[in-house]
């Protein structure tokens, strides 16, 4: 079941190889056992020679999970419901179905944990039929054509691009896409909550993901919302009561925290984007001072005026 998961269609060959069928007919034989005993839908591509998991039935696999295994599943189906709020129904639901195979002591256990964790990070809706549009495309490695409503543009209306989607990745309260574009040649990032709609295309990619590029680390570039290749080092002066928060979290993956005083602190970073940082450099006013380089200097001192002159209009 997982072999045919991984993939649109499986081969045959792979499939015998993988999981070491001396004969076909005996691979046979435990498909019609999926299909007869689980209601598992597979069905056989003459042209491309392969199976394709149409649906997985009533299969599931026998549990012996750990406490701290179950503690994980627990917590971590609440944070999905609460990242992927048009899940919520199908997290419960699997939940319950994983209740009735484990011990009560860990039923118990785990039911407690979940409805105490909560998580208060607010989160960007996005249409339950686009995001599995996006993250289907994905997976398939499939072309995707959306409509892209960009606060950029100042007419408003929402922009055709055909990408090769790479990967999904949640920033900043929301779910951006990450691929390339036919029309710029270049990686790009689109908020899943702007497209207006979505269709996947009948043909592969037409740019892979670039040698060398991990998606993990593209995405944690970012200081908050906009990724890319890390490049411009800065600096922020940061003084207390501000200096133990930042000390306690990791902003970047490049961070460097150097102690002045118990006072003070210099936070270091490599960053894709300065607006990102100016922006988080004035939410933290006045106890953030921008040192390095001096164009992050100049865009928080430009925004900071813009601030003032508005109230005082």
């Amino acid at each position: 079941m997982m072999e045919l998961a991984l993939g649109d269609v499986v081969p045959k060959d792979r499939l015998l190889c993988r999981l070491e069928y001396a004969r076909g007919r005996t691979f046979e034989r435990d498909l019609r056992f999926l299909r007869d005993e689980y209601a598992v839908d597979v069905a056989y591509d003459r042209r491309r020679k392969g199976y394709r998991l149409r649906g997985s039935g009533r299969f599931l696999l026998t549990l012996d999970l750990s406490d701290r295994e179950v503690t994980a599943l627990a917590a971590g189906l609440r944070m999905a419901a609460h990242f992927l709020p048009h899940l919520d129904e199908e997290c419960a639901r699997l939940w319950h179905v994983l209740r009735s195979v484990i011990p009560e002591s860990l039923d118990r256990q785990g039911d407690t944990l979940g409805k105490c964790a909560v998580v208060a990070l607010p989160v960007s809706p996005v249409a339950p039929d686009i995001f599995e549009i996006v993250t289907g495309a994905i997976t398939r490695r499939r072309m995707l054509r959306f409509a892209y409503a960009s606060p950029q543009r100042s007419d408003g209306e929402a922009r055709e691009h055909t990408v090769s989607p790479w990967g999904v990745y949640f920033r900043a309260h929301a779910w951006y896409l990450c691929g390339q574009s036919e029309r710029h040649g270049t990686p790009g990032n689109y908020r899943v909550g702007r497209i207006i709609w979505a269709e996947m295309l009948d043909c592969p990619w037409h740019a892979d993901v670039p040698e060398g590029m991990c998606m993990e680390d593209y995405a944690s570039s970012a200081w908050y919302g906009r990724p890319g290749p890390a490049t411009i080092p800065v600096r922020i002066r940061v003084r207390a009561p501000l200096t133990t928060a930042v000390s306690e979290t990791v902003w970047h993956p490049t961070q460097r925290i150097v102690w002045e005083t118990g006072e003070s602190l210099v936070l270091e970073a490599t960053v894709p984007d300065l607006e990102d940082v100016a922006h988080w450099v004035l939410a933290s006013a006045p106890h953030a001072t921008a040192l390095d380089p001096p164009e992050l200097r100049r865009l928080v001192t430009a925004w900071a005026g813009m601030v003032e002159k508005g109230n005082a209009d």
